[in-house]
């Protein structure tokens, strides 16, 4: 299998190409059928201002998802809410933090990276306050019921 760095050259319009051995942020594209290109499995990329870009954008994209599904649960009645439901939404913000944490850290700078860990450290915090609401309001029922009961 070849591997090779594409470089385009805009005085001459003409695409160099060589071996290479760098380090750089790999991903693979997504592919659509009957496109007539060339079919690319991974792309690799050496720019740091495009690798914050790309970075940027698919964290926002996985941020806003969960900010939206985090948010309709926050403002929804207390009597509709379970444990459970929250308990879901507390693992997908920690399985985005181990993301960022382990694929992103060496790739991002590091005022970026922090902005990631604290925007994600608010949505944790938000979803443990309502978790604790909810939590205080089940004990506090089964309190009552208890009390009713005797």
């Amino acid at each position: 299998m070849s591997i090779y760095l594409l470089k385009r050259d805009d005085r001459v319009k003409d695409i160099e190409y060589m071996e290479y051995d760098l380090d750089g942020y790999k991903f693979n594209p997504k592919q659509k059928e009957n496109a007539p290109y060339i079919n690319v499995r991974t792309v690799t990329i050496y720019n740091h201002k495009m690798i914050n870009y790309l970075l940027t954008r698919k964290f926002q994209k996985k941020f806003e998802r969960l900010s939206q599904i985090i948010l309709q649960f926050l403002y929804q009645d207390e009597e509709d809410c379970d444990e459970g439901d929250f308990m879901i939404l507390l693992d997908e913000v920690a399985r985005l933090r181990s993301v960022v944490e382990i694929q992103y850290k060496k790739e991002l700078e590091m005022e970026e990276y922090r902005d990631y860990i604290d925007k994600l450290a608010f949505l944790d915090n938000q979803v443990r306050q309502k978790l604790a609401m909810i939590s205080y309001r089940n004990k506090l029922n089964y309190e009552v019921e208890k009390g009713r009961s005797l």
